[in-house]
């Protein structure tokens, strides 16, 4: 029986933008592993759709009070923690939001261990946000997405750090039991290569080439998070191949990253869904080590249209990155696997109902390995979308 107290504290609720959705969805799997709590507020200056929103007078003098002064403006509705806890996780997406969790009254005095999983942490930063950094400290112990800014962030805190890969929830990405008709061509879900677009949309045309992109810019959520994640994961599902690019390609507009090479959430979730993951990888330890197995990335350095014709020629090919891509991320990229790495570095014991997610993945996992081959059908239509 587990006995230990967990508190999941994240920011996914503050921004309507589409990298919240994966907070959101780490925080939803954890949650059922632990039997914990999640508090996720809002921002209480800020509703999707609506902008800012009326204040209270008495909130309005003390925005304008602290802005007079310099001081932080806290964003993040506050609330007053009732119970003490084992273990606290907060995630936030930004270093400028690692002040927020202050907001959730007596935090620290009611976690017994606390830890961070940072998700932005571009070193060329740093210095900016050196006090916002410095906050680190109050921690037990703090995840980055980013392991190559490890070394700069040391410089700005005590507390030790940990590189730590975001997943993605394989067992609603993963095509199982069944797998699907692959009507879609080509998906991509956020950043793109320019030049590789316009190729893509003269290949539509030219090929009758159904191709999935998004047709709008800076869009937010609408009906929650797990409708934004259930649509993207049908997306990839039916999706012959999937783009993904490397955050610090400079085709990506990734201006903060400056050296830094760091992982995104996108491999995951394109080879969970069991497409061909086509683009660019960063030169990273936790890329090679993530992804490991033959053709878990196509490079795209060639025209597309060379790429895609040679696959479709080699079906053996395509059914072996196929099978490959959706057992490896049920074996190793799920987010009961990443929460595995932040007990056992917090030196703490996985709960039954882990164990049991655990124990389901790695039968999933052989059961994609026994199926049948794959089916892939032609598409007849061209499709485009939004997605987060």
């Amino acid at each position: 029986m587990n006995l230990r107290r967990t508190l999941l504290v994240s920011t996914h609720n503050m921004d309507a933008r589409p990298w919240s959705g994966v907070l959101w969805e780490w925080a939803n799997v954890v949650s059922r592993l632990e039997g914990g709590r999640v508090i996720a507020p809002q921002d209480r200056l800020y509703r999707p759709g609506a902008g800012a929103v009326s204040l209270p007078l008495r909130d309005r003098l003390e925005l304008k009070y602290r802005k007079l002064r310099g001081r932080y403006i806290p964003r993040m509705e506050p609330m007053t923690l009732d119970l003490d806890y084992d273990l606290t996780l907060y995630t936030c997406q930004f270093v400028y939001e690692i002040e927020e969790i202050d907001q959730i009254r007596q935090w620290r005095d009611r976690s017994g261990i606390a830890a961070i999983f940072l998700l932005e942490s571009w070193s060329s930063t740093f210095e900016q946000w050196k006090d916002k950094l410095r906050l680190l400290d109050r921690f037990d112990h703090v995840f980055v997405l980013n392991g190559s800014s490890k070394e700069a962030l040391a410089r700005y805190t005590s507390a030790p750090i940990t590189q730590l890969s975001t997943a993605t929830d394989t067992m609603l990405t993963a095509p199982f039991p069944h797998l699907p008709k692959r009507g879609i061509d080509v998906t991509v879900i956020g950043r793109r290569d320019a030049s590789v677009h316009e190729r893509l949309l003269d290949l539509s045309a030219e090929r009758d080439l159904v191709y999935v992109y998004d047709v709008w810019k800076g869009q937010e959520m609408r009906d929650g998070w797990a409708p934004v994640r259930r649509y993207n994961a049908d997306l990839i599902r039916h999706s012959h191949c999937f783009l993904a690019w490397d955050p610090g390609d400079p085709s990506a507009v990734r201006e903060l990253a400056g050296g830094d090479r760091a992982l995104s959430t996108r491999y995951f979730e394109g080879a969970a869904g069991g497409a061909l993951v086509l683009g660019s990888a960063p030169d990273c330890p936790e890329y090679h080590q993530a992804f490991d197995w033959p053709d878990a990335l196509i490079p795209l350095d060639r025209d597309i249209g060379e790429v895609l014709a040679e696959l479709e020629d080699d079906p053996a090919r395509v059914e072996r990155a196929r099978r490959s891509n959706i057992a490896q991320s049920l074996r190793r990229h799920d987010w009961a696997h990443r929460w595995k790495r932040v007990l056992d570095t917090l030196g703490l014991e996985a709960t039954p109902e882990h164990e049991r997610r655990l124990q389901q993945l790695n039968e999933m996992a052989a059961h994609v390995e026994r199926a049948e081959p794959i089916v892939r059908t032609r598409p007849t239509v061209l499709t485009s979308s939004a997605a987060g």
